[in-house]
């Protein structure tokens, strides 16, 4: 059976039901999942507890997920401890053209791995703190409301390395991931440690910025977070991400700091990949990288667009925020009949698109800041005849709304204010690895 779920060309309908079934046989014992090598999960769409909504196939069909001590920060990784994504997430400083330079201590980042201090918050080093997410090859497919995810490292049919092409078509080796929220040093926005991040600049000018700093960097967003929540849900066996990696810095506006608005100055953080708190106002870290789960400040994705109410995204970090040269989703934020309104709405199902991941149907949707996925989609009650660019994760005023899977697409991409920023990812040379 091992042999057989391993050349399986994984057909969207027919033979899904059977080879899904062959991949829960896996904890029954059959099969040998050192062999097949697929990992996954079913999202359960019309389940919204988060805790029920996960249910594991494949190699780990009966894996322990990890868990984050909210009261300690602390991470056990269980049964994930040797998943090769994990054990290859190292956190270093990347040289602006992709090429690694040095690794830095897992648990202070101030300091090399081989001694002596980092410069994490050296604002002339030319380059700046990223953490290593290795290649892994995904498959998504509905069934009904279901949603199949699976990972492979070996690259098999109907699987795509999601977040690691380049929009030349390039598949690369791995990406390097922002450790910190994007900061302005000289025109260019860097991922580095002691700065405020970036505020008040619009899409076009965050993108200059970007490109100032690297022409191998791009936007964080589209497929690779994408990729990135499906594993952080896969890891935890549950949609809810805030209760299981951390609340961040959800509830830390301050009215009256008219610098900072309550945000926090990017800092190193000590714990280790992961990192997660309760007190609702701490930096808080996934991957070596406080930027999906702190909820400090929107993080700004062009490669996910609504125009006049239709929702388009970019595949392989091809930027076009007017969305023309996007794939048509089929999603309509508020379909005809539907009067659009202004405020948040909480999804219980998520559509998949393929060579990208999922996106939200906030129409009739069922969730809640405690159901589903947790995590809320903003609009606007000009919905309709609007461009908007997407802006992710939510910030320090949004409270339990925000999260990793959480969405703003009320917003133009010309519009610009303190709470909306950017981060860059760094994509390495064709071939180059951590």
């Amino acid at each position: 059976m091992a042999e057989l779920i391993k050349e399986l060309p994984l057909p969207d309908h027919d033979q899904m039901d059977e080879l899904i079934e062959q991949l829960r046989g896996i904890r029954s014992g059959l099969g040998i999942p050192e062999i097949n090598g697929i990992y996954g999960f079913i999202e359960h769409c019309e389940t919204l507890a988060p805790a029920q909504r996960i249910e594991y196939i494949g190699v780990n069909a009966a894996y322990t997920p990890l868990s984050v001590d909210l009261s300690t920060g602390t991470c056990e990784l269980n049964s994930w401890a040797a998943f090769p994504l994990i054990t290859a997430c190292k956190p270093w400083m990347v040289h602006s053209n992709g090429v690694p330079d040095y690794q830095l201590n897992e648990n202070d980042y101030s300091k090399k791995a081989a001694g002596g201090n980092s410069d994490v918050a050296n604002t002339e080093y030319d380059g700046g703190a990223f953490s290593w997410i290795t290649k892994i090859y995904k498959r998504e497919v509905m069934q009904g409301n279901d949603r199949y995810v699976m990972f492979s490292f070996e690259k098999r049919p109907g699987f795509t390395a999601v977040g690691f092409i380049d929009p030349d078509g390039n598949e690369l080796e791995g990406v390097w991931l922002p450790m910190f929220y994007g900061a302005l040093v000289d025109s260019k926005l860097k991922s580095i440690s002691g700065l405020l991040t970036d505020m008040s600049h619009n899409t076009a000018t965050q993108n200059t910025y970007i490109k100032n700093f690297s022409s191998r960097a791009h936007f964080l967003g589209g497929g690779l977070m994408e990729t990135l929540i499906d594993l952080l849900m896969m890891f935890a066996k549950t949609s809810g991400l805030q209760g299981a990696y951390g609340h961040g810095n959800m509830n830390g506006y301050d009215s009256s700091d008219t610098a900072t608005h309550g945000m926090l100055v990017n800092a190193v953080v000590n714990g280790g990949m992961f990192y997660g708190t309760n007190d609702n106002k701490s930096l808080n870290k996934v991957f070596h990288s406080i930027v999906p789960i702190t909820q400090n400040q929107y993080m700004r994705d062009p490669y996910e667009v609504i125009v006049n109410g239709r929702v388009k995204v970019g595949l392989n970090y091809n930027y076009d925020p007017t969305g023309a040269s996007y794939v048509d989703t089929g999603i309509d934020v508020f379909p005809d009949g539907v009067t659009p309104t202004s405020g948040w709405k909480y999804a219980h199902i998520f559509k998949t698109i393929p060579g990208y991941g999922s996106v939200p149907v906030i129409n009739g949707g069922r969730g809640s800041t405690s159901l589903a996925s947790c995590d809320g989609t903003y609009t606007s009650e000009n919905q309709n005849t609007i461009t908007a660019v997407c802006l992710r994760f939510a910030n320090c005023a949004f409270g339990a709304s925000g999260g990793p899977r959480a969405r703003d697409w009320s917003v133009a991409a010309g519009n610009a204010a303190w709470i909306f920023g950017a981060a860059p990812v760094l994509l390495p040379p064709v071939g180059v690895t951590a």
